[in-house]
């Protein structure tokens, strides 16, 4: 970007070098608003927003490549109000006229629009060749709530997919039945969100067979996906995967993702080829289970785990490492996560089983590079439901692998056997540990007709922990409130809108400013 740069060097007396260097002349910011503006107008969005680091002349210059609004969002709110915003927000879509836009968000209530109304927005949308559109149905089918998305309404409304914009990048729909065409091809579209959405099996395949691009799939409470396979289909550039309690579904097949960098899965354990497929190429995982009331149900998708040794960042359920510890004791394969820095535990209990899945955890796969642990331990006292799923033989505590350890932080810590036998580990095989967090639980207790939360663990129990054994003379045991420390795993669900947006940050080389106003599909597609 910089033109007309020189630069000179002169020799000054008694040997001593005095260099000069010429202003340099940034020749492409000196143009007029109008001509750069023309060449953001060439940018698809997200290299027009990256232009903003260039310089301060750059900076927030993309959002007025278009005319005025570059981008159009319709909330209507719930109730009788609804009619009336809906009339003054629908204006903008005539006054407007069908000019370029980045984005297109809209957001309504059960019984506001009729099919004819979503199908003009779309239209517009269309011809407005948005690069983000965002749709969700609030109430009714399109709640956020666990029973979203399971069966189809009487008169849902539908999407048909593709949606028409011949520049399309990132779609999130919510809410809705979609639907999808044969040999569609939407050559530019890379992200995709569907929340609550009513569609088949073989629809979802033809969404992905139709976009070859896509770097990026999030699934939540799509409650209809029985068998969700892309053997047929492939997906070569996806990066990002996550499945959220699709609870129908019993089988997932991909078995080949070689640029697959991310999987995260929360709900009942299915059976799946995903984690083999990826095996080269996957760096951040997430298996969490809700945990059945009887039993296990066969499944292949944590014993994988061990061997995927490119893994940076880990986050596993008791269930999973119930999974893990039960197929590491039948099988004598060297299991190395030499790539792991972070290791994040959910457990759903804390028996002396679920304390002896840690242990074999770290005994049988060897972490060298481990920097921060994290255990979410349960709030309950009893953990009755996951103790005998499994069989595990009692273990004994590891005798290495947490040399690298710096940091370890426990939340819900009440000062349970097994609780503190993990911290008397943790400090006498930490060598390098610096911190050691330990979090209270906020627990309500009666005090006349109210009841008064209690966060603080007793001193005497702080005492005895202040007192143990160390393996690093300069830990620190730190004795945090349950929202005081802002140092959380990059898998806590705070972080998780955020976290498709780092990856994509770090493959494409290069730092992407991400403007809340011009994304909302992120923030506000991604968790819901």
């Amino acid at each position: 970007m910089a033109g007309g740069g020189e630069k000179r060097r002169r020799v000054g007396g008694g040997g001593h070098e005095e260099e000069e260097e010429a202003k340099e002349v940034d020749r492409i910011s000196e143009l007029p608003d109008a001509l750069r503006l023309q060449i953001l107008s060439l940018l698809p969005l997200k290299s027009a927003i990256r232009t903003g680091a260039l310089s301060s002349r750059w900076r927030g210059l993309w959002e007025q490549r278009w005319p005025e609004p570059s981008s159009l969002r319709i909330r209507l709110p719930p109730g009788a109000a609804g009619a009336a915003a809906r009339v003054e927000q629908f204006g903008p879509i005539d006054r407007r006229g069908r000019r370029r836009m980045d984005c297109f968000s809209l957001a309504f209530h059960g019984g506001q629009l009729t099919q004819p109304d979503l199908r003009r927005c779309l239209d517009y949308a269309a011809a407005c060749e948005v690069e983000d559109l965002h749709l969700r149905l609030d109430g009714a089918a399109g709640r956020g709530s666990r029973g979203g998305g399971a069966t189809r309404g009487r008169g849902m409304l539908t999407v048909h997919f593709p949606v028409g914009s011949r520049l399309l990048a990132r779609l999130s729909v919510r809410g809705l039945n979609l639907t999808a065409a044969a040999n569609a091809m939407v050559a530019t579209l890379e992200v995709i969100h569907l929340h609550s959405v009513f569609l088949t099996d073989a629809a979802l395949r033809r969404v992905i067979a139709a976009c070859p691009r896509l770097r990026e799939l999030d699934l939540r409470y799509c409650r209809r996906l029985r068998r969700v396979d892309f053997s047929a289909v492939g997906v070569p550039n996806l990066r990002s995967f996550t499945i959220v309690d699709c609870s129908r579904t019993t089988e997932l097949r991909v078995p080949v993702a070689p640029r697959l960098r991310s999987f995260r899965f929360s709900g009942a354990f299915l059976s799946s080829n995903v984690l083999s497929g990826a095996s080269g190429s996957l760096e951040h995982l997430y298996l969490c289970s809700g945990g059945p009331e009887t039993g296990l149900p066969p499944t292949n998708l944590p014993t994988s785990v061990p061997r995927l040794s490119n893994l940076s960042v880990l986050t596993l359920c008791s269930i999973a490492l119930q999974y893990i510890s039960a197929s590491t004791a039948k099988t004598a394969v060297e299991n190395n996560l030499h790539s792991l820095r972070e290791l994040h535990f959910l457990m759903f209990g804390m028996a002396n089983s679920n304390l002896a899945d840690i242990y074999s955890f770290l005994k049988t796969c060897s972490c060298p590079q481990l920097e921060r642990l994290f255990v979410q331990l349960p709030t309950n006292i009893r953990d009755s439901f996951t103790e005998n799923f499994l069989a595990v033989a009692e273990e004994e505590p590891p005798k290495g692998g947490l040399e690298n350890l710096c940091l370890a932080k426990m939340t819900n810590f009440k000062g349970h056997r097994n609780e503190m036998q993990l911290v008397e580990f943790l400090l006498r095989k930490s060598s390098c540990l610096k911190k050691l967090i330990l979090t209270a639980p906020t627990e309500d207790h009666p005090q006349g007709l109210r009841k008064i939360q209690s966060d603080v663990l007793p001193n005497f129990l702080k005492t005895e922990i202040i007192h143990l054994e160390r393996a690093s003379a300069n830990s620190q045991i730190i004795f945090s409130e349950p929202d005081g420390s802002q140092i959380q795993p990059l898998h806590s669900e705070k972080l998780l809108p955020s976290f498709a947006l780092v990856l994509n940050s770090i493959e494409d080389n290069a730092s992407l400013q991400v403007a809340p106003v011009a994304w909302p599909f992120y923030m506000a597609g991604a968790l819901g």
